[in-house]
């Protein structure tokens, strides 16, 4: 069966860049640092590099199966099992980081501009916004990340210019940081910063051919690969190894060095209006792709009466960790296993997949 929600290349490959991206406003300038150290911009390369290369691989793996998702994959390989297993391991894994999530934008929140206001009240705020853009379905959702993307890229780039003057060179020196092995080897699984594009998956049926699946692919991980790394490479330039990764919100600390004139200062307010939108379209994502994928793995007619049930688990959940440090350490473990759902188990699908297609023509040409 077809979906009768399509839409293009473009508003898919912006929601992607706001699902993978939005760790720059959290700590991804940071957990570059503290792995690679002055080489920070060195790993973001690589990991960007890596992702891209497993994409292509993963790309021409699909070749066989246009238009369908993970969840297909897995029923196509292991019928009922195999779709119940893939999509329970996809809920596993959009349950663990969303509560994650939610609580680190909150808590970011409180602390930069509401620091009267009651944790409670914070995550409402966010939780009663991710409702209204689930029950408002996934069209509206893309749609407005595509007039919200562009927005926020070029006030991002604002903020990456503006701080432009406080660059030193000397800053990122020595060369190769913490060193090859800690760089090419231990920072591999760092790799995980690329879990948004397990969306691209998920959206396949959204988006029909083969063709729209590789641009939106390819788009988001290379625009993706560029906002990290210019925003490691100036967050470097600015704060030297090892002051930076004692830094709070790398990106937001850079925002607040930003000055155009006498009449255009603070303008890291402006930022929390930007970031506030990304981390909206970021967690409304979430939230809808947790009831969809319920639905789809257990052939639901209606995805809408599952949104509250799992919004109230989400706001639940967020209340876990003890602090904002322990809801950082719980990103921190996902950040680094993440690729192992986001690449691996695709790669693997994908294997058994064309093994069982083959076989089964090899079948066909001999009766």
């Amino acid at each position: 069966m077809k979906h009768k929600i399509v839409f293009g290349s473009f508003e898919a490959t912006c929601i992607t860049i706001i699902l993978i991206t939005t760790q720059l406003f959290l700590n991804y300038p940071r957990i570059m640092m503290e792995t690679a150290w002055t080489a920070a911009w060195i790993l973001s390369l690589y990991i960007s590099l890596v992702a891209l290369i497993l994409f292509v691989i993963i790309v021409k793996l699909y070749e066989n199966f246009e238009g369908k998702d993970l969840i297909d994959l897995g029923e196509f390989v292991a019928g009922k099992a195999g779709r119940i297993i893939v999509g329970m391991i996809i809920m596993g894994f959009l349950l663990y980081i969303t509560p994650v999530i939610l609580r680190e934008f909150s808590e970011n929140i409180k602390i930069i501009g509401l620091p009267h206001s009651p944790l409670s009240f914070v995550l409402m705020f966010f939780i009663l916004g991710m409702i209204a853009a689930s029950y408002m379905g996934l069209e509206p959702i893309v749609r407005v990340s595509a007039i919200i993307v562009p927005v926020v890229a070029v006030g991002y780039l604002l903020i990456i210019a503006g701080s432009s003057r406080y660059f030193d060179i000397s800053r990122i020196t020595p060369w190769l940081g913490s060193g090859p092995y800690e760089i090419f080897i231990k920072g591999l699984p760092r790799i995980s910063v690329f879990a948004g594009v397990l969306l691209v998956y998920l959206l396949y049926p959204f988006i029909r051919t083969k063709k729209n699946f590789k641009t939106v692919g390819y788009l988001s991980i290379l625009f993706a690969s560029f906002f990290f790394f210019i925003g490691v490479l100036a967050f470097s330039l600015i704060f030297q190894y090892p002051t930076g990764t004692e830094s709070f919100l790398p990106i937001y600390q850079l925002a607040r060095l930003v000055e155009f004139g006498r009449f255009f200062q603070r303008i890291e307010s402006v930022f929390i209006i930007f970031w506030v939108a990304s981390a909206l379209l970021h967690l409304s994502i979430l939230l809808f792709l947790t009831a969809y994928v319920f639905k789809k793995t257990f052939q639901l007619k209606y995805y809408r009466p599952l949104i509250l049930p799992f919004a109230l688990m989400v706001y639940t959940m967020a209340f876990f960790p003890h602090n904002l440090p322990s809801a950082i350490k719980l990103e921190s473990y996902f950040r680094y296993f993440a690729w192992m759902i986001t690449f691996l188990l695709p790669i693997v699908l994908l294997i058994l997949a064309n093994a069982i297609k083959k076989l089964k023509k090899n079948e066909e040409a001999n009766e």
